[in-house]
């Protein structure tokens, strides 16, 4: 029997974002996905995590961004409805304030402008340097964007930016933890990701190599063994 695991999305990402990954793990372990993307509130974001949990037990949960962040919350509030933790380029300490600003700029423009899409100076502060050339890494990104549409992103913006320091409350995560970043990601450091991993109890670390935010979509094959691994897959 393959152990269920649900996969949750981060910000103006659905699925998609995880495609690259399940096609390495087809027959390894069973992929379900938690569409967190469909939220219109605070409130309707949580509410996924417990409607998946109360429909199917404990949860396996492989979380990217900011659906990381949401399942830490989860983990931290409601530690018998988790089995098990892997987050992606997730932070604990909320955003900082570089990046608030950059969301508020982005709040202000989307309420009075027309939105053409993400812009390529934004995917490109995702991505390593050696994937911001090629276009299917891009394109699947603005496909997201695009498709998942600009009341998404105003909610995504607005209901998510203000997000507390779960920093301190990480030792009430008492399932085994697996926390993973890119080496280059801008918005998680290798040190910020050490101190996050020693205050969880079961929690190991990785570190994508030559990889920026999209860890999902720049190093599939990798973080498909790594899951493999942490799951006992492989």
């Amino acid at each position: 029997m393959t152990r269920p695991i649900t996969f949750v999305p981060g910000t103006m990402c659905d699925e998609r974002v995880w495609h690259p990954v399940w096609a390495q793990l087809q027959g390894k372990l069973t992929c379900n996905y938690l569409p967190i993307h469909t939220a219109r509130s605070a409130a309707a974001f949580r509410q996924h995590f417990h409607n998946a949990a109360d429909a199917e037990g404990p949860l396996n949960l492989v979380a990217f961004s900011m659906g990381g962040y949401l399942a830490m919350e989860f983990a931290i509030g409601h530690p018998d409805k988790v089995a098990s933790l892997v987050t992606i380029c997730s932070s604990a300490f909320g955003l900082h304030d570089e990046e608030k600003k950059q969301r508020q700029s982005a709040l202000e423009y989307l309420r009075t402008h027309i939105y053409k899409g993400i812009v390529d100076a934004r995917l490109n502060q995702m991505l390593h340097p050696d994937h911001r050339s090629g276009n299917a890494i891009k394109q699947i990104m603005r496909d997201m964007d695009h498709d998942l549409g600009v009341e998404t992103l105003i909610t995504q913006l607005s209901e998510t930016t203000e997000r507390i320091d779960l920093s301190g409350q990480l030792h009430r995560i008492t399932c085994p933890t697996l926390m993973i970043a890119g080496d280059t990601d801008p918005f998680l450091t290798e040190l910020q990701l050490a101190i996050m991993t020693s205050e969880i109890p079961n929690a190991k670390s990785a570190i994508a190599p030559d990889c920026g935010h999209m860890v999902p979509l720049e190093r599939p094959l990798w973080l498909a063994g790594v899951l493999s691994e942490f799951y006992g897959a492989s």
